[in-house]
């Protein structure tokens, strides 16, 4: 079949055995070090930024579990961070780099590094967000920071928040991360942006990935990320044995990290 007339497989198994669930967790070993790690269902990166308070001094990065072949080559384009200004706007630290041309998950987990060594503490941070399977809107969502809910909201449809306020009606697309930091404090919105990214990611579940061989009959758009650019859009296979089901508990997810950084932060 033309690749341009492959459709998405949809899933056999998964959705419906729990939830979407996406944990980040950012360390501070020492003052001029963050250490970041991020999985769900399909991803597990690790990034380790060095700092010297105020810019990004070094920036280096492992992939346990990438979707697709290409995805390795994205951990070496992290070091194009190199050089940004540690802030509090997550806005300033996406436009930094071209963010099509880096692993979109990868650079969700290190943009979260750089917010943290902004900060200046030492302390350890852990963003839970769960999205419950779900067949059609209404559905709820919600974020946790250090076990803590912090923020949950009533989805009206796929990509459009039903309640609380200020966050009605809004569309979790194109603009959010901006409008979070000119609607809500700082904190705030890194919460706010972290679910964002989990609800849009959440309809994967009901993909089979395991059954595409490829990343087109999965349904990645292309030219969105390092591995969708034309040149390698293509050979984009599959990394068979990759997926998780962490439906049922977050309780396994990022379980090593904490021994893991030593070894990402002397690559």
């Amino acid at each position: 079949m033309p690749q341009d007339e492959r459709q998405p497989v949809l899933v056999r198994n998964r959705h419906g055995s729990g939830a979407f669930r996406r944990r980040l967790r950012m360390i501070a070993p020492d003052d001029r070090t963050v250490v970041v790690g991020l999985e769900d269902d399909m991803h597990h990166y690790e990034a380790a930024l060095t700092h010297d308070g105020r810019h990004i001094t070094g920036a280096s990065a492992a992939g346990p579990r990438m979707p697709w072949e290409p995805c390795s080559g994205a951990l070496d384009q992290l070091q194009l961070l190199v050089g940004c200004p540690l802030t509090s706007s997550a806005a300033e630290v996406f436009a930094w780099t071209d963010v099509r041309q880096q692993c979109t998950h990868l650079y969700d987990a290190a943009v979260l590094g750089v917010l943290h060594a902004a900060r200046g503490k030492t302390a350890t941070r852990q963003y839970d967000a769960t999205v419950p399977d779900w067949d059609q809107p209404p559905f709820n969502a919600w974020i946790e920071r250090d076990g803590v809910e912090v923020l949950r909201w009533r989805m009206a449809k796929t990509l459009e928040i039903e309640s609380p306020e200020p966050f009605s009606g809004r569309q979790i697309k194109g603009g959010f991360v901006r409008w979070c930091e000119q609607a809500l404090a700082p904190e705030a919105a890194e919460a706010a942006w972290v679910l964002q990214r989990t609800v849009w990611l959440s309809g994967a579940r009901r993909v089979e990935l395991e059954d595409c061989d490829d990343a087109i009959i999965s349904g990645l758009v292309p030219s969105v990320c390092w591995t969708s650019q034309p040149e390698r859009y293509n050979a984009a296979f599959r990394r068979r044995g990759t997926l998780r089901d962490h439906g049922p508990s977050a309780d396994g997810m990022l379980v090593d990290m904490p021994t893991r950084w030593p070894q990402l932060h002397n690559t």
